[in-house]
């Protein structure tokens, strides 16, 4: 199967919407989904036989973007969606002549980390306490990449 890849429109903000209620325990909201839509912004979605398998979406600032929210269904993880997004992403950033690219993920979110340090990503620094969890709160682990 070769998922369909383009940029996400606000035609889609129902499908984001469901899916990331679907796949995160602590979701964006449809507002917040919905202001990723503005002009520092861009994404990259998957799709196929018109189901949205997962999406990407980044900011940029002068030579810079960070990855803001990476989604894959729970359905289709494990079968390298999310590193499909990931070169989607690199391959997008490099077009626009962005040089470093940034992130911050869970420190629990042990598949994602070991996917961004199999890309290039290196750990620069964490946030503690940022996230919440059922428990109280987890570190962010930030990290960034040189393309």
């Amino acid at each position: 199967m070769q998922p369909e890849c383009r940029p996400l429109t606000p035609a889609d903000l129902d499908a984001m919407t469901a899916l990331e209620h679907s796949a995160h325990v602590h979701p964006w909201s449809r507002g917040l989904l919905a202001e990723a839509f503005g002009e520092r912004y861009f994404s990259g979605s998957l799709w196929h036989q018109g189901e949205l398998l997962g999406y990407f979406i980044a900011d940029r600032v002068l030579d810079e973007s960070t990855l803001m929210n990476i989604c894959v269904a729970p359905r289709w993880q494990g079968r390298g969606l999310g590193r499909q997004l990931l070169e989607h992403y690199f391959a997008r950033c490099r077009a626009l002549g962005l040089g470093w690219l940034w992130l911050e993920v869970r420190a629990s979110n042990r598949s994602a980390l070991g996917l961004y340090v199999a890309t290039g990503y290196e750990e620069s620094g964490r946030r503690r306490n940022y996230y919440p969890t059922a428990e109280g709160h987890e570190d962010a682990v930030l990290m960034q990449k040189r393309l």
